[in-house]
Formats: C-alpha cells, structure tokens, sequence
C-alpha cells in the first residue's frame, strides 16, 4: 500500500502465501486517533449459508487481515488497511483494473503547458455515503488535513510533497496550502513545485482522497469506525479479530457493485478447510499442497488462480551502521546466500527469485538490470578484504514480529553468512510500533523489509526508496549519481527518456548493494467458480464492484 510503507516478516513467507489479497504480512503505520473496531448497522450480519450454498447468495465472502491503522486515508502505510480504504473512500482520480489512471470524481482535467498545474472539474453526481455532495471546497480540506502537522500524517510529504506549500504546511510555516485552490464549487486547481509526469498516478494513494470535513468535525475521535466515504461499499460492520462487512453504496457515481455485501473474515482456523467446507468464496493454496495444485493434480486444481504481484522482499541495510558502511561487506553478504535454492526447497518455487528491485511487471523494468550473483567464493573473498576482516562487530537483523519466530528464511540466511561468511547474525523479533521508529530514526543496522508498488511508475520503488531527499529512505544512502538521475527523472516529460533514467539508478543502486533483493510475490488464489470477474490485480485498487456471483454455479 509501502503503499504503502509496506514491511515483511520475511521469517513467515509460508504464511504469506496463505494470505488472500496480499502477498506480505505488514506491519502498522501511525495511528493518530482511536477506533474502537466495534461499529456495526442496525442489521444484522447475513446468515453465512443459504439454500443454495456459498453460492446462493449475492454476497462475497472473503477472509481479511485485520486493518493495521485506522479507517483514516491519511494514516494508511500498509497494505492491509489499503485494503478496506480504497473500497470506502475515493479521490480525484483512481486505478482500472488494467492499473491505467481514470477519472474518480473528478470527470476531466487540464495540465497547463508547463506540467505545473492541474485543473480538476469535479462530477456533480458524487455524494457521501450520507447523501451530501461533494464539492472542491472539501477536496482543499482533505489535501490540508493531510499536510496539517497536528495530523502527523507519514505519508504526505513522500506522496503530496511535490504540491507548492504541503512542506511549509508540514513544518507548521504556513496556515494553508497555498498550492491547492478552490476556483469554484465543482473545479480544484493544484499546482507543483515542478512537472512530475506521475502525479496523477500518486493522487490515487489514499493519502489524496477525499474525506468529509462535517463527520471529522462532529466526532473528531470516533469518526473512523463507521467513516463517510465516496467508494462504491460504505462499513457495516467492524468487529475486530472477527469480520468487516461492506455494503453496497447505491449511489456510487462509477457503476454500483455488482454485490449487495463483501464480508471479510478476520477470524483465525484453515482458511483452505473454510474453502472446502463452502464457508468462503476465496483462499490461498496451502503451501504443501502447491505443488499439485499448480500441476492440476488436485482437486483444488479447477480452482486455481495465480497473480504475479508488483512487489518485492529484501534485505535493507543501514550504510552509516558498521559493518555495512563497506560496500565490500554488503556485497559480501548478497553473494553469500542462494535465494533460487530456498525458493524451491523451502517455499515450493512459489514465490519469484527476484535479481533487482523493479518487479517484471512494473513499467520500466529491463531484464538486464541485476544485482550480485550467488558466488560464495567471491564473498569469502570480499569479506576478507574489508575494512573489518577480522573484526567483525556483533550483527543483528531486525524483523517486525515475535521474538524467536524469524522463520525458515531468516534461519536460511542466517546460517548462509555464518557458514559463507563466518559472520554471526543475530535475529530479533521487534513489535510492529518499534519496528517502524527503528526505520524511522534509522537506527538499525540490517532490516527485513519489502515494498509493494502504490502505483505503476518505476518512481514509486526507485525514488521513494532510494532517493536522498526521500522520506521514506531509512537506508542512509545518498548516491550523488542516483540523485542526480532521479532529480532529472522526476521532471522529464519524456517518458521513453524518464525509464532510462530510472533503469540507470536501478542499476547503481543494485551496485552500491544498499539492498539485497529476494523476491517479488506471487498471490496463489482459489476461487469458486461461481465467482466471475475475480479481479487480477497486482496492487490494493478497488475492484470489488467488478465482482459478481453466479447463483446458478452450485
């Protein structure tokens, strides 16, 4: 979501592979506010089985991962949470299923010839899930509320940075957003510090969606457990660690859901014996079983829907903590394990070894662009030649997740480096909160991390990554060359010229080693079929509205 600051427990892959509608467990972003996680209607939750089974009924039945944050678009950092936000709230523009940027409520938009401005004409049809109209004098509140300080918002400034006046209004310089203007009731007008050829593509984070002003003003605590939102499903129900049930909001301006209801489960047991057992619409294959499934020699085999995720698991490392303020030490450390052997021994080839950091999927991603090679001759080599042969200081990996749980791939790497390198690396299990202030005061040494694209643009991984100037770089990596590159990317208008930038600082950054790449997800998905239209997604964009239920499939 990343989007999101997206973190994994990269010890738990074989449960990720189990998780439905994301591929990484993520950890939590700033909360900001309370939310009791107890709101529900006046109805009551619809029988789960009708006569005609889980497929007799017009509502979707998936399980969920309990929301990391609250229902609050300004504090979403983790795919979770995403999730449920961009079913509830919507912005001026939004993701198609083919991830190309539409109009959301705003209908059209002019760009002025310098890239600088943009003049938003809103729908006059948009209301919130209570009825009133939406109008750009809320869109100027939204965008404020977001920049406002007191908000404490971690994803502005990476993801509306680029508007003229978010950062004075961040650093508590400026009572408004001088950048955001209202021209009249139905058109916004933005204008940015320079042309940034993916912005409209970064307005369709949560960050920039619309909230209403009335409901945050009435119940300013309490607002998020029942939230009044645009998106085509308003909440129900929250009860948290049991379900979130979504409903239909007739009035939505893109075409009404085809469902009458979407449930998430957030309950714990088999989620692939709740499949069976027609309890659930959607699974994930359990990992032993992959193997058969994918061969169709399995009964769940008919059911079987895989989807490649724009997403990536690594190994970040702090380049101002020793030992990894040596580049030979870095590079050491990647040579030193062989991801394409844990792939298929320990996690059934269900994941893809990944050799850089731009998924396959992602526009500008180009093959020849690769990290360091399994050689762990060169690695012995390397470690020998650094600055701390010999004395290596006492190392530890840090994950978000219970101590002693680092799972089989953080054992897998660490014996790698103990048997390659001679280098003892300790793993430390850190709760989600304190996993966060570790990146964000970058007092780590070497992290489990990872990242799941926001939006298709190669920027969206290499320069909110890696830039110098990046918020959301915890790595203490500031190549002059890299930053020079995505300085110029960031303006060029010429998209052919722009990828070629980002594949160059791809490439120096794989160099510098700050990362070491593992893989890019792959969802492994069961769905019934009686299921149409089972949205193929690579990252969190509504789509449930796309989805109907065949009530003649049995």
């Amino acid at each position: 979501m990343s989007n999101r600051t997206l973190t994994l427990m990269m010890g738990f892959v074989a449960v990720l592979i189990l998780a439905v509608g994301v591929v990484f467990v993520v950890v939590l972003a700033s909360s900001g506010g309370d939310d009791s996680s107890g709101a529900t209607d006046d109805k009551p939750t619809p029988t789960r089985k009708t006569a005609g089974g889980i497929c007799g009924g017009n509502v979707l039945i998936i399980p969920g991962d309990e929301p990391n944050t609250v229902l609050d678009p300004i504090q979403v950092g983790d795919v979770s949470t995403a999730e449920y936000v961009a079913e509830i709230f919507g912005g001026l523009v939004t993701l198609d299923l083919q991830l190309n940027v539409k109009p959301d409520i705003a209908e059209k938009w002019d760009i002025s010839p310098d890239g600088k401005t943009y003049t938003f004409h809103l729908r006059q049809d948009v209301v919130f899930h209570n009825g009133r109209r939406v109008t750009a004098d809320d869109f100027k509140y939204s965008l404020e509320r977001a920049a406002d300080p007191a908000n404490a918002s971690l994803q502005v400034l990476p993801y509306l940075g680029g508007i003229v006046g978010v950062k004075e209004r961040f650093a508590n310089k400026a009572t408004e957003v001088k950048g955001v203007r209202v021209i009249d009731e139905k058109t916004l007008q933005i204008e940015l510090e320079e042309p940034e050829d993916f912005f409209l593509a970064e307005l369709t984070y949560p960050v920039a969606y619309v909230v209403d002003k009335e409901q945050i003003k009435t119940s300013p605590r309490n607002w998020t457990q029942k939230p009044n939102g645009t998106g085509p499903f308003r909440v129900a129900e929250f009860k948290a660690a049991e379900r979130i049930r979504l409903v239909r909001n007739d009035r939505y301006h893109l075409g009404v859901a085809k469902v009458d209801e979407v449930i998430f489960e957030l309950g714990g047991g088999s989620v692939s014996t709740r499949f069976e057992n027609d309890e659930i619409h959607v699974a994930g294959v359990p990992l032993l079983q992959l193997d058969a499934v994918k061969a169709g020699n399995s009964p769940l085999s008919q059911f079987y829907k895989p989807q490649p995720e724009m997403s990536l698991s690594y190994i970040a490392f702090n380049v101002k903590q020793a030992p990894f303020d040596d580049p030979k030490v870095r590079q050491a450390f990647a040579m030193a394990v062989d991801y394409k052997n844990i792939n298929e021994n320990l996690f059934f080839n269900a994941l893809r070894v990944a050799d850089g950091v731009l998924p396959p999927e992602m526009p500008g991603y180009k093959e020849s662009i690769a990290g360091y090679k399994y050689d762990p001759v060169k690695a012995k080599q390397l470690i020998a030649e650094s600055k701390y042969a010999g004395k290596m200081p006492a190392i530890t990996l840090k994950y978000s997740g219970a101590a002693g749980g680092g799972g089989d791939l953080l054992e897998a790497l660490q014996a790698d480096w103990q048997d390659v390198l001679g280098v003892t690396v300790d793993l430390q299990g850190i709760d989600p909160s304190a996993y966060l202030r570790e990146r964000k005061k970058k007092t780590f040494q070497v992290l489990a991390d990872g990242w799941i694209a926001d939006y298709p643009d190669p920027e969206n991984f290499i320069g909110k990554l890696f830039s110098g100037s990046s918020d959301l770089n915890v790595l203490n990596y500031a190549n002059p060359d890299v930053d020079r590159l995505l300085d110029q990317a960031r303006s060029e208008r010429d998209r052919t010229k722009r990828l070629a930038m980002y594949n160059d600082a791809e490439q120096k950054i794989l160099d510098d080693a700050v990362v070491i790449p593992q893989f890019w997800g792959v969802a492994h998905y069961l769905v019934k079929d009686c299921v149409k239209n089972w949205p193929s997604a690579p990252i969190p964009i509504p789509k449930y509205r796309y989805v109907e239920i065949d009530t003649t499939k049995k």
